[in-house]
């Protein structure tokens, strides 16, 4: 059987990356990693707890003013309170105050597998 598509060199469909928005605020800043302690992301309204952040969960950061902190990160383990999302320690930002930063959307970041259809028997598999 012959597979035809998007598979990559290891014959596995490359995931697809999509972005659920969870929080939009003017009220966060960034704080760098200092010591022992990670970078994280403090929110003056302490609504995090709220949102629904959990560990593990790889989040995209996105500011409106700044694009200093932009990009995706991982949330530390025990890394979610109302005030604070304390992220991985391989993961950096840059200190930046809330005003700077402007509005500031936080989003999952979710992969899904790339589905594929076709006949496995006839041969040909194609990639969506």
């Amino acid at each position: 059987i012959t597979k035809t598509g998007n598979y990559g060199s290891n014959a596995t469909p490359t995931p697809v990356t999509f972005a659920d928005e969870m929080y939009v605020a003017t009220t966060i800043s960034f704080v760098a990693a200092s010591g022992t302690t990670s970078a994280y992301l403090a929110d003056s309204a302490n609504l995090f707890g709220e949102k629904g952040f959990t560990t593990g969960m790889t989040i995209r950061v996105a500011c409106s003013a700044s694009d200093t902190n932009d990009g995706d990160f991982t949330i530390a383990s025990g890394g979610v309170s109302r005030g604070e999302i304390l992220l991985s320690s391989s993961d950096s930002l840059t200190t930046q105050s809330a005003a700077v930063a402007g509005t500031v959307t936080i989003s999952r970041v979710i992969y899904k597998p790339s589905i594929s259809t076709g006949c496995a028997f006839c041969g040909s598999l194609n990639s969506k």
